[in-house]
């Protein structure tokens, strides 16, 4: 871990500190289980303490969302691609299975 990666953590947890107390969306867009510690478990633990963050998971292989967080997780088995590419045309995406 070098300069770039500790500048890069700085700024992250500035803009935690400085968010804490407004409503976040915590999005987990293609984030695979090689390494839970860097984005999955930072993002699980933020959305349980703050009062009002939020976390969706967008994942092809079916992500999942704890159930301890309850109603302020939720996750969505699709292909990441189609769905930005939906969002950027305005369309309707309907992800092949859905679990919230």
């Amino acid at each position: 871990q070098g300069a770039a990666w500790r500048e890069s953590l700085g700024r992250y947890e500035r803009f935690v500190c400085e968010h804490s107390d407004r409503r976040v969306l915590l999005l987990e867009l293609g984030v695979g289980e090689m390494t839970p510690g860097i984005i999955t478990l930072p993002f699980w633990s933020m959305t349980a303490k703050l009062p009002d963050a939020h976390l969706l998971s967008v994942n092809i292989s079916g992500g999942s969302a704890p159930l301890q967080l309850g109603s302020k997780a939720g996750a969505i088995q699709a292909d990441l691609g189609a769905l930005l590419s939906a969002a950027r045309t305005a369309k309707v995406f309907k992800p092949p299975c859905q679990s919230l």
